[in-house]
């Protein structure tokens, strides 16, 4: 009988590291013995300790406590108190330091995260003042006129100026496949352009901005597997070498509490990896940046129910910063919260409205909505477990549905974006990356992540189905021919689809993409001003409290993140990442510089988490479920895990197997075996990282 470790146990063990834990005492002095807690502290509050807007299961699924801490193994001082390490809180602290003052980080994970590749702003000077002005009115209007217009000025008149900055930093300005930076990183996309004359998605939404312009700075940055968080990691280590004398890093150390003194916040107390505590005193502020809450089901379910069944793209966005700044008197956004949910990762053409079927083979749509409102679609769909990728394979998740196409697709002249088959081929996963290197004149399979590549082709309808993973093979021949009939009668009687759009399936082979909509991020937080300072009931600042990127609210406010400029999420991160960092710094009591007394650091003797490896690709084992082995090969690039294939495991097809996909993609994005559990497969986890670890420690020789 296999034990199974739920999620919620997860997220209060998650950060505690591994067996074999050694203490790092900066001062060489150890704790009174009245001073050192539980190595294991379990939360006791009660729900009269609870903040009357909040549950006590939503913090049950975080790290942050309610019972005050009062012992602690050390304590540091420092001006600002940056609490996350990923699109607005590196540059919240990288500007905080180039300020002048003294900084400590606290990041939960073992590295930097972030996820996607492209982060926009707006060039003022490329721009006129009407045109700047016009693309607030049309982001509030695309938000249901529910954002902070201030919010949007102040995103408007910074973001050019904050995206370049963090590109300069990065190396990346000017930078091309054949003119890399010395990272291998460059700009493989470029997305910038001018809003100016009539605006449209070519589907419902249209924005006149006559002779007006705006122009948009909108690079994408990779190739992938590397993101965001590839280039920031080393941003914000390279500050901290430059800022040395008074800028640390304190990874694997959440912040659990607030430190709160006459209704101004002074600290945050950090949790180490053996469960103790440390006082992080701040001078000046504290800049919460923890991202969303998106991994903690009471709080979605309780903020944004509409994902509560769809799988979920990032990892240990539990909140935290969330619950922290509403312990202190902060307000979460009272209108229903932006959701984010997209697939750009499953196949190319994900706006072509090629017919679309759900997973039990049936047409459910005009597929001319569109590929942003896709997932409020699939709410009146069924729950599918037939793919992979997922949070709950027992349970499965919506978000699950095929566009499906034939050989003829690239004839009709009314399709803008279509690529041909042989550039489809990079996200089959039927084809390996020898054979794709060998029909591709030698190029490798590059810009994909391997294991979300769900693109297929066949020369049946029928081989189709059974590849794609249709529940009824049936239905779907039976979807084919009345599409293909209502295509030949030039009229769309089920769905009104305009002719145009109509192209019959007849021609072999025959291809189809199975999409996965997952939680890309919650765009919704607690009400801040346009310095990115925590707001309170009455929408005063509280003094000493920033909440930047996904923690801050009342940016957005439309059911659906607005797709209208590509990079307008992670923009929004680095511009008010940065503004946090300004304002704080202008704030009087700093001193710019570092105090540390105790025991401020834990270090894990797991090789899953030391991140000092050798580029290359090696190979690791470890036992699976049944005995057997689970193989990995485990690729370093610049010093970080950059892809991660299982090239030999027996595990249990529906759910050991099912895991492994998201176990890859979690200790990528992590750059550390310390992952979450998925329910039913704690063993196969176990297995898989013992493999990954195996492959590591070679990596570490």
């Amino acid at each position: 009988m296999s034990t199974n470790l739920t999620r919620r146990d997860f997220f209060k063990t998650a950060a505690l590291g591994a067996a074999g834990i050694g203490l790092v005492g900066l001062t060489g002095c150890s704790p009174t013995a009245d001073e050192t807690p539980s190595t294991t502290p379990t939360p006791s509050a009660g729900a009269d300790s609870v903040p009357a807007s909040l549950t006590l299961d939503q913090f049950k699924d975080s790290l942050v406590q309610l019972d005050p801490i009062t012992k602690f193994v050390g304590e540091v001082t420092v001006d600002i108190v940056v609490v996350g390490a990923g699109a607005a809180g590196v540059p919240a602290a990288v500007t905080a330091a180039e300020e002048g003052n003294s900084v400590a980080v606290l990041q939960k994970q073992s590295t930097v995260v972030s996820q996607g590749n492209c982060g926009s702003g707006l060039i003022v000077d490329k721009s006129d003042t009407e045109g700047l002005l016009r693309y607030v009115q049309q982001t509030n209007s695309l938000n249901n006129w529910r954002s902070d217009p201030e919010l949007l000025k102040a995103y408007v008149l910074n973001s050019g100026e904050a995206v370049q900055w963090v590109y300069d930093r990065a190396r990346l300005t000017g930078t091309s496949a054949k003119k890399p930076n010395d990272k291998g990183l460059f700009a493989f996309l470029d997305t910038s352009m001018d809003f100016t004359g009539e605006w449209t998605d070519h589907r419902y939404s249209k924005f006149d901005y006559g002779t007006a312009k705006a122009h948009m700075y909108a690079p994408w940055i990779g190739p992938k597997p590397n993101n965001i968080g590839t280039f920031l990691s080393y941003v914000l280590d390279e500050a901290a070498q430059q800022y040395s004398d008074r800028m640390k890093i304190y990874y694997s150390t959440p912040g659990v509490q607030l430190i709160v003194d006459g209704g101004k916040v002074k600290g945050v107390v950090g949790q180490l990896s053996d469960g103790t505590y440390v006082k992080f005193n701040a001078n000046k502020a504290v800049i919460l940046a923890t991202g969303d809450y998106q991994n903690n089901p009471s709080m979605v379910k309780h903020w944004c129910p509409d994902v509560e069944n769809f799988d979920k793209k990032q990892y240990q966005k539990t909140g935290d910063g969330h619950l922290l700044a509403i312990t202190a008197g902060a307000v979460m956004e009272k209108l229903g919260h932006t959701k984010m949910l997209h697939d750009f990762d499953a196949g190319l053409m994900f706006e072509e409205p090629f017919l679309s079927v759900n997973m039990k083979g049936k047409r459910f749509c005009n597929e001319f909505i569109g590929f942003v409102y896709m997932n409020d679609l699939m709410l009146h769909e069924d729950m599918y477990k037939g793919g992979k990728n997922y949070d709950d394979p027992e349970k499965g998740s919506l978000g699950w549905y095929c566009q499906v196409y034939d050989s003829n697709y690239m004839n009709n002249e009314a399709f803008e974006s279509v690529v041909p088959p042989t550039v489809m081929e990079k996200y089959m996963p039927e084809i390996s990356d020898e054979q794709y290197a060998a029909s591709h004149n030698g190029s490798a399979r590059t810009g994909v992540f391997s294991h979300l590549i769900d693109t297929w082709r066949a020369d049946s309808l029928e081989e189709l189905a059974d590849k794609l993973g249709i529940e009824d093979k049936q239905a779907f021949l039976a979807t084919v021919e009345r599409y293909n009939a209502l295509c030949e009668s030039g009229s769309d009687e089920d769905f009104g689809k305009d002719k145009k759009w109509l192209n019959p399936i007849k021609k072999a082979p025959f291809y189809g993409i199975r999409r996965h909509l997952r939680v890309s991020a919650l765009c919704s937080g607690v009400y801040t001003n346009a310095n990115a300072q925590a707001l309170d009931e009455n929408k005063k600042p509280i003094e000493g409290l920033y909440c930047a990127g996904n923690l801050g609210g009342q940016f957005y406010g439309g059911a659906d993140y607005p797709f209208h400029a590509t990079g307008l999420s992670i923009g929004r991160c680095y511009t008010f990442g940065r503004l946090a960092g300004k304002h704080a710094s202008s704030l009087s009591g700093g001193n710019a510089t570092i105090s540390e007394s105790g025991t401020t650091a834990v270090t894990a003797s797991s090789v899953g988490s030391s991140g000092n490896w050798k580029d290359g690709t090696y190979q690791g084992t470890g036992a699976g479920v049944f005995g057997d082995d689970i193989k990995v090969s485990v690729t370093i690039a610049s010093g970080k895990i950059t892809a991660i294939t299982v090239d030999e495991q027996k595990e249990t097809e529906t759910i050991g197997g099912a895991a492994l996909p998201k176990y890859v993609e979690a200790v990528i994005a992590n750059q550390s075996t310390g992952i979450d559990v998925i329910s039913g497969a704690t063993l196969t986890m176990k297995g898989f990282n013992d493999a990954v670890n195996d492959a590591l420690a070679k990596a570490s020789a």
